[in-house]
């Protein structure tokens, strides 16, 4: 059966027949929009949430495992002030949510990184916003100028071979590139005149990957090396463990390598681009379309993998137990590929991996049952899924 048709067929046995049995894939999200994207409240019930407009294009927010359950709860967003105490942070969370008629992980990364600059959400919030921020441009302005470098090299001619990186921070040096670049545009017919201006725009739009030059890399490349790390760290880091938190590990050691390998043909086919720099400005329009959608993929494909990485790098500065409970919330919470992402050879891996989570991440919340008490709960079994 083709990806096309899992995605497109009714509740089946793993026969394929209308055995009225459950479907293992629908333990799977069938699209990124559809497993919604991380929502960083900082409220305890709603960590790990994600925000998904349904089918009549109202925002819901899904809240696996909630008091201990298999099941999601997915309420409107809408009623969450009505049910959960929120912080000053997810206020403001809550309104700029609430106005995003289409939500994706670039949009609520910016929302994120605004809200934590106010200071509302703590000191340490507030400093680690400002940090990324500071390293991020710097990585991007260094990005944008061995951007231009790269095209100068390759395509500006014998005439510019002696100039250096450095010569771009001189408006002599910037004249010789552009006159350069653009004598490269009229010879090749490229559609837009002015290359530079096309670097630019390549450079804007790329700077969430950026270059695999030291130095120029985008915070999407380094969330894809992170969980190279991720996976290296918790090998070894599992060994001396007993059998069940090996097992535990071993899951997000595999769906973080998983994820990995998907992340890298994204970051291949935008690096090809840069390859092919020539290719890209005569037809800037057509590449831009296409790094455009790669690198859509990739945001997606990446959701909900930085905090993670983030709390376990926390956690390795504590005690075993500070480890083990990090340990936890990975495998309980890990972001699940969705069907139209897979090849069918995949879907056992990740349907395993998602049946343990579910159980992982309701024990979890039962373990924090504090967080919901009895009249919340009641309160929220009118928005409960039902259990896979």
């Amino acid at each position: 059966m083709t990806r096309q048709q899992h995605l497109q067929q009714g509740p089946q046995g793993r026969d394929g027949s209308l055995s009225g049995k459950p479907n293992p894939l629908s333990a799977l999200p069938k699209t990124f929009e559809g497993r919604g994207v991380r929502t960083p409240f900082t409220t305890r019930p709603l960590r790990f949430a994600r925000v998904v407009r349904d089918p009549y294009n109202k925002l819901v927010i899904n809240l696996p495992g909630l008091s201990g359950g298999l099941g999601t709860y997915e309420m409107p967003l809408e009623t969450m002030r009505q049910i959960f105490d929120l912080s000053v942070h997810d206020r403001m969370l809550f309104e700029e949510l609430a106005v995003v008629s289409k939500p994706n992980p670039a949009i609520l990364r910016r929302i994120s990184r605004k809200i934590a600059r106010t200071g509302v959400g703590g000191i340490r919030l507030a400093r680690e916003a400002d940090l990324l921020d500071q390293q991020e441009k710097v990585h991007r302005d260094t990005g944008q100028l061995t951007l231009v470098y790269q095209a100068l090299r390759k395509l500006g001619g014998d005439g510019v071979q002696d100039m250096k990186i450095t010569d771009l921070a001189t408006l002599e040096g910037q004249k010789r590139a552009r006159t350069a670049l653009d004598r490269f545009a009229r010879d090749a017919g490229a559609a837009n005149q002015s290359v530079i201006d096309s670097l630019e725009q390549w450079s804007i739009l790329t700077s969430p990957v950026g270059l695999a030059t030291d130095g120029c890399s985008g915070p999407l490349r380094d969330l894809v090396n992170g969980l190279r790390r991720l996976s290296s760290e918790l090998e070894e880091w599992s060994m001396s463990e007993m059998s069940n938190i090996r097992f535990m590990a071993t899951h997000v050691i595999n769906g973080a390598g998983a994820t990995y390998d998907h992340a890298v043909r994204w970051l291949r086919i935008i690096d090809r681009w840069s390859n092919d720099m020539g290719a890209v400005l005569v037809d800037w329009p057509k590449a831009q379309r296409e790094i455009d959608r790669s690198i859509d993929r990739l945001w997606w494909l990446l959701d909900g993998w930085e905090e993670l990485i983030g709390r376990w790098r926390m956690a390795m500065q504590l005690n075993r137990t500070e480890q083990r409970d990090a340990l936890e919330e990975l495998a309980s919470f890990l972001p699940v590929i969705p069907i139209a992402e897979l090849e069918p050879e995949e879907y056992q891996f990740w349907t395993d991996i998602r049946v343990n989570q579910m159980m992982w991440a309701a024990e979890l919340r039962k373990l924090g049952s504090d967080e919901v008490d009895a009249d919340m709960v009641t309160r929220l079994d009118r928005f409960r899924e039902a259990s896979v």
